[in-house]
C-alpha cells in the first residue's frame, strides 16, 4: 500500500451506469462495472477494502479491462488464479467480449491485452447472455495472502438501457461458502471483525492484555455431567467474548476453559490509558458476570491477569481452518502467568497496566495508580516455577 487515505470511488458518467454504481456503493457490496468496452468504470470500496488495497491501488483499476489488469503492479496477486479456472474464465468471458469489441477496432488490443491474440481467433456468440457466472481460485500460495478468500464467484450481469443498447457488465463477487454458512458468520460482531481487520497486517503495536480462565476446571467437569460442563463453558466463552467487544477490544484465543483478548491502543485514538481502562473494566464485568454461571449448587470463579504489552507484534492469521488475531512477545508470556497467579476469582494486574490510566480513566475504574502498593509476582502464595520463571520480577495488585 502506498497510502492511507481512505478510498472514495468515483461514480460512473452514464447516469443508468451511476444509480447502479451508487446502489452497489449504499448497500456495501463487492463489486464494479465495466463499460461497453469492458473496462472499469466503477470499483466499489468494499472491493478495495476486501482485496487490501490502498486508494491509489483502487484507482488503478479504473480504465482497465479485467484482462489488462492482471498485468498491472497493484493486481499482481489479486488478479492472478490458478491456471485451470483462469483458463475456463478466458474461454467462457472473450467470446462474449468479442461480441462487442472487434479485431481492427482502436481500443482491442488495449481491452484484450495478453490475450488478443487468442481473442482475434475466437468466434464471438451469437448473443450474449443476460447473466453468467465464473468461479475463479488463487494459486494455494497466493490465497491468504489477502484477506479475501481464495475461491469466489464472479457474477455478471449485462446492462443495457430502455433502448435496448449495450452499455457495460454489472460484476459481483461473493464467497464460494454457501449462504446458509455466509448467514451464521452474520451472527457475529461486526464491530469485532472491523477491528481485526485493521489488524490483518502484523506491525508492532501497544495493548493492554487480559487473560481469563475457569478456577477448578477439572473439579466442575467432573461434578457436572457432560452436557452441564458444556453448556457452563459456551456461557463462559459467550461472556469473555461480549464482555471483550463491548469495550471495544479484540478477542483471542480460546484455551478449553478460559481465554484472553487485546485492547490495542490504535482503536482507542492511540490512548493507552483508554485501552488500559477497558481491559480493567472487561476483566471486572467478566468476573461479575461469572458468579452467575453454572447451576445454582456449584461455584464458578474465573482468575484474571491483565497486563501491558509497548511492543507486541500483532496480527492476523488467515489459514484454511481458522481465522484470529494472535499477539506474540514476553508480555504475553508474562501476562499468561500474571492470570495463573490469580486465586479465588481474583483481578491481578501489573503495575505496567495499571499506571498506564491518565487521571479521568483512573478515577472512572477507582483507582488511584499514585497510591496503590504492589507487591512482586513471585511473593504471591502458591506461585509455580513457571510463573515465576517468566514473571517473578514484575510487580502486580489485586483489582
Amino acid at each position: 500500500m502506498t497510502d492511507d487515505a481512505p478510498y472514495v470511488p468515483e461514480l460512473p458518467e452514464h447516469p443508468d451506469l451511476r444509480q447502479i454504481a451508487q446502489l452497489i456503493e449504499d448497500t456495501g457490496m463487492m463489486g464494479e462495472i465495466l463499460d461497453d468496452r469492458f473496462r472499469c468504470v466503477f470499483f466499489s470500496s468494499e472491493s478495495a477494502r476486501t482485496m487490501g488495497l490502498s486508494a491509489e491501488e483502487a484507482r488503478a483499476a479504473i480504465g482497465l479491462s479485467l484482462i489488462a489488469r492482471t498485468a498491472h503492479e497493484a493486481f499482481a496477486d489479486i488478479a492472478r488464479v490458478d491456471a485451470e479456472s483462469g483458463n475456463a474464465w478466458t474461454k467462457h468471458n472473450v467470446p462474449i467480449m468479442r461480441r462487442y469489441v472487434q479485431p481492427g477496432d482502436a481500443d482491442f488490443d488495449d481491452v484484450f491485452d495478453i490475450a488478443a491474440g487468442y481473442a482475434a481467433k475466437v468466434t464471438p456468440v451469437e448473443a450474449a447472455p443476460r447473466a453468467w457466472c465464473d468461479r475463479l481460485s488463487l494459486p494455494p500460495h497466493l490465497r491468504f495472502r489477502r484477506s479475501m478468500l481464495g475461491d469466489q464467484y464472479q457474477s455478471q450481469l449485462r446492462i443495457n438501457d430502455d433502448s435496448g443498447r449495450f452499455l457495460g457488465v454489472l460484476f459481483l463477487y461473493r464467497s464460494t461458502l454457501p449462504e446458509s454458512l455466509v448467514q451464521r458468520l452474520g451472527r457475529g460482531d461486526a464491530r469485532l471483525f472491523e477491528r481485526m481487520d485493521r489488524v490483518s497486517d502484523p506491525a508492532r503495536r501497544s495493548a493492554a492484555i487480559l487473560f481469563a480462565d475457569l478456577e477448578a476446571s477439572g473439579d466442575l467437569s467432573r461434578r457436572l455431567s457432560s452436557r452441564a460442563y458444556f453448556e457452563l463453558i459456551r456461557d463462559l466463552t459467550d461472556l469473555i467474548d461480549s464482555s471483550v467487544v463491548d469495550r471495544d477490544g479484540i478477542v483471542g484465543k480460546h484455551a478449553g476453559d478460559g481465554g484472553s483478548a487485546l485492547f490495542v491502543s490504535g482503536d482507542f485514538g492511540g490512548s493507552e490509558s483508554a485501552a488500559a481502562r477497558a481491559a480493567v473494566e472487561a476483566a471486572r464485568a467478566i468476573r461479575d458476570g461469572s458468579s452467575r454461571l453454572g447451576p445454582d449448587d456449584v461455584t464458578v470463579r474465573l482468575n484474571i491477569g491483565v497486563h501491558w504489552g509497548a511492543t507486541l507484534m500483532v496480527g492476523q492469521v488467515a489459514t484454511r481452518g481458522r481465522l484470529e488475531v494472535t499477539a506474540l512477545g514476553d508480555q504475553m508470556n508474562e501476562g499468561a502467568r500474571i492470570e495463573a497467579a490469580a486465586k479465588g476469582g481474583a483481578i491481578l494486574a501489573s503495575k505496567d497496566l495499571v499506571e498506564r490510566l491518565d487521571a479521568a480513566d483512573a478515577e472512572a475504574t477507582g483507582l488511584d495508580p499514585d497510591g496503590i502498593a504492589y507487591t512482586p509476582l513471585a511473593e504471591l502464595d502458591g506461585v509455580s516455577d513457571k510463573a515465576i520463571r517468566d514473571a517473578g520480577a514484575i510487580p502486580v495488585t489485586e483489582i
